[in-house]
């Protein structure tokens, strides 16, 4: 018999023939049940440190602290308090999903095709990508009585997304610089220039629920408009709560797109099982600790070896790669552009304040609500939207709702095709003036040409409905564009 149980027992013997008095044998069940939470809170302890190595891809060390989570379950599994007894049972579930989640799927697929990116996971991922591109016009004058006229823009964008189980930030930087001289003798150049910087940064509260978070956002931005001095700068802050996570699971297309192609030249084998490819993005996805430890400069020999060694150790190959295979992940991971994979959701909703909007003046504070849903669609495709709708407080509420909504698809090893829609409605805050729509319809083909270069070819269609007849933007206006864009990064 469990000595607790009998303690209770001999407790309830002695009280009842009066040797011990109410208030200490009270005393003394108290001092039993305290002992008895020891075992379900150790377990608990080691369910969450395993938890918090599973989500890091760590999944050796997930499995030892499960082993002692069920360690210190056996010690209590004879408790006789009613509470604890529940804790245990639902402990113990939670327990047996994480271990079904961690065990190594050894379902052997017979094509990769068949895999999805919602398997993948993983918490702890960074991405990020930085584009450079440029057009430019010149045009020479048909007689005497005109200059040469000409047009030309600079644009760049920089994408990060850093996760981990604690914290999430992202950050989008676009830049853009214009200049344009008329065709007339007298005119001169004129430019202008829009740099918008913006972000978020997410603390989940494990504690209370792995996706629940507190956030903090920004904005900053600085510009010129043609033929004006510049502005002062634009910056706006807001925090709040939220729910939710997304997850970046372009490591796991990047594991994918490497055992295709080698698969395909006869170095991997034609079958491989699902915790291969699990394995292979884990180690793609610690990219910059390879970095961090061996250096910018050295750190690819070390990466690519053990590439080669968990292909050789989980069966995949016969034998160590030998330097057409390394060559063959070099160039798919790091000259080959594969675009970022997103699944899962996030919904924010808190308060903002725009300090200062392009004028050193700041507006009230605004109420802010955001939601970011992503979604792979097959192996090659990827949807993505982000809403927010932010609401002026004050006398009269003004109302600002934008969406921004993508799908790309690769269309094969060397072109992309990404297609967007972004919808803009505003209504201000006095009744006199009109609201502003804008929608925006943009199709990009990029054809990647060597290493950083793509040639782009995009086609854009713009309309404002601003309420204003006979303004120049009645109607559908609609560009083409080609040009070469530089990777960064």
């Amino acid at each position: 018999m469990n000595k607790n149980i009998l303690m209770h027992s001999l407790i309830a013997s002695a009280f009842l023939s009066g040797m011990i008095s109410a208030a200490h044998a009270q005393e003394v069940e108290e001092v039993i049940v305290v002992e008895e939470l020891v075992p379900v809170t150790k377990a608990k302890k080691s369910y969450l440190e395993a938890t918090k190595a599973y989500m890091h891809g760590e999944y050796e060390k997930a499995k030892r602290a499960l082993s002692r989570a069920e360690s210190w379950m056996a010690k209590g599994v004879h408790s006789a308090d009613a509470k604890v007894k529940q804790d245990m049972h639902k402990l113990a579930k939670d327990i047996e999903a994480l271990k079904a989640k961690i065990a190594p799927d050894d379902t052997t697929i017979s094509t990769l095709n068949s895999l999805s990116m919602t398997d993948y996971k993983v918490t702890d991922t960074f991405f990020d990508e930085a584009y450079l591109n440029g057009q430019f016009a010149l045009t020479s004058p048909a007689n005497d009585q005109n200059d040469t006229s000409y047009n030309g823009s600079l644009n760049a964008n920089y994408k990060l997304r850093n996760m981990t189980l604690d914290y999430a930030q992202d950050l989008r930087v676009d830049a853009n610089y214009n200049i344009t001289k008329s065709s007339d003798k007298d005119s001169s150049s004129k430019d202008s220039y829009n740099i918008l910087a913006s972000g978020h940064m997410d603390k989940y509260l494990l504690n209370i629920n792995p996706n629940f978070l507190l956030y903090g956002s920004g904005t900053v931005g600085y510009r010129k408009l043609i033929g004006q001095d510049a502005d002062d700068p634009y910056l706006s802050a807001g925090v709040g709560i939220g729910y939710g996570r997304i997850y970046d699971a372009t490591p796991y297309a990047k594991a994918i797109r490497v055992l295709q192609d080698l698969q395909k030249r006869g170095i991997v084998k034609a079958n491989v099982s699902k915790s291969t490819v699990m394995d292979l993005a884990e180690v793609i996805a610690k990219e910059s600790e390879y970095i961090a430890e061996y250096s910018s400069r050295e750190y690819k020999k070390y990466w690519f070896n053990d590439m080669s060694k968990l292909l050789l150790k989980d069966g995949a190959t016969s034998k160590p790669l030998d330097a057409f295979g390394i060559v063959r992940i070099e160039e798919i991971l790091v000259n080959d552009k594969i675009f970022p994979r997103y699944h899962g959701w996030i919904v924010r909703a808190g308060v903002g304040k725009i300090i200062s909007n392009y004028n050193n003046h700041g507006e009230d504070p605004t109420l802010d609500v955001e939601f970011e849903y992503g979604m792979p669609v097959g192996l090659k495709g990827q949807f993505y939207d982000h809403a927010k709708y932010s609401a002026l407080l004050n006398g009269d509420t003004g109302h600002k709702v934008t969406n921004t909504m993508s799908y790309s698809y690769e269309v094969g090893e060397l072109i992309d095709w990404e297609n967007k829609w972004v919808y803009d409605y505003y209504k201000p805050t006095d009744d006199n003036l009109n609201d502003v729509t804008t929608n925006t319809i943009s199709s990009t083909f990029s054809y990647y040409l060597a290493n950083q270069l793509s040639f782009d070819t995009s086609l854009i269609f713009n309309k404002v409905d601003d309420g204003i007849k006979n303004n120049g933007n009645d109607d559908w206006e609609t560009k083409l564009f080609t040009g070469i864009r530089y990777r960064l990064k």
